[in-house]
C-alpha cells in the first residue's frame, strides 16, 4: 500500500477504531467478571452497569460509522449503534428489577454484535482476506449465544452471573477478532479502503 497523505489518514483511524473496539471489549469482560463473581449486587445496579455497555458500544459504533472515510466494513454500523443505544438508554432509564429484561436486552445485544461480525466476515469473503472464516464462525457462534440467552434455557445459574458470562464471552471473542484485525490491518485495509 503506497502512502499517501489519504492513506495515512485512513491508516490512523483505523487505528484508533481498533484501539476503542479493544477498550469496549476488555470493559465487557471486566463487567461480565463482576456479574459472575458478584452475583448478589442488586438488579437494578446490574441493569444501569448493562445499559451503559450498551450504550457504549452504540456511540463506539456510531463513531466507527462517521468516522469511517469510505471503509465499507463500517457501512452497518449506524444502524447497530442506533440498536445498541436505544438498548442501552431503555435500560439505563428503566433498570427493571426484574433480571429478565435485561438478560433479554443482553441476547438482543449479543445477537446485534454476532451479526456485525457476520457482515465483517462477509466483506472480508469479498476481499479474499483468509481470516474471513474466523470472523464469520464467530458472529454465527455469538448470534446462537444471543439467542439462547434470550430463551434462557440455563435454570442453573442466576441470571445475573449468566448475564456475566455472556458479557465475558463477548468480550473475549471481540478481543480475539481485535487482534486478528490488528494483525493483518494492511491486507484488510486493502480490502475496506
Amino acid at each position: 500500500m503506497a502512502k499517501t497523505p489519504f492513506k495515512n489518514s485512513i491508516e490512523n483511524i483505523y487505528n484508533k477504531m481498533i484501539i476503542y473496539s479493544l477498550i469496549t471489549s476488555i470493559l465487557s469482560i471486566i463487567v461480565g467478571l463482576v456479574l459472575v463473581f458478584l452475583p448478589t449486587v442488586s438488579n437494578k445496579v446490574v441493569g444501569i452497569i448493562v445499559g451503559i455497555i450498551f450504550l457504549i458500544f452504540g456511540i463506539n459504533a456510531v463513531y466507527k460509522y462517521f468516522h469511517r472515510d469510505g471503509a465499507k466494513i463500517y457501512s452497518l454500523n449506524i444502524v447497530f449503534g442506533v440498536l445498541y443505544s436505544i438498548l442501552g438508554v431503555v435500560i439505563i432509564l428503566y433498570p427493571y428489577s426484574v433480571m429478565e429484561f435485561v438478560t433479554v436486552c443482553l441476547g438482543l445485544f449479543v445477537i446485534i454484535n454476532g451479526a456485525t461480525k457476520i457482515n465483517y466476515g462477509i466483506w472480508l469473503k469479498r476481499g479474499n482476506e483468509d481470516s474471513w472464516l474466523v470472523t464469520l464462525v464467530t458472529g454465527i457462534f455469538l448470534v446462537v449465544l444471543g439467542i439462547m440467552l434470550v430463551f434462557n434455557p440455563f435454570s442453573a445459574m442466576t441470571l445475573t452471573q449468566l448475564s456475566g458470562a455472556f458479557l465475558m464471552i463477548v468480550g473475549v471473542l471481540n478481543v480475539s477478532d481485535t487482534i486478528l484485525f490488528k494483525k493483518r490491518s494492511k491486507e484488510i485495509m486493502e480490502i475496506f479502503w
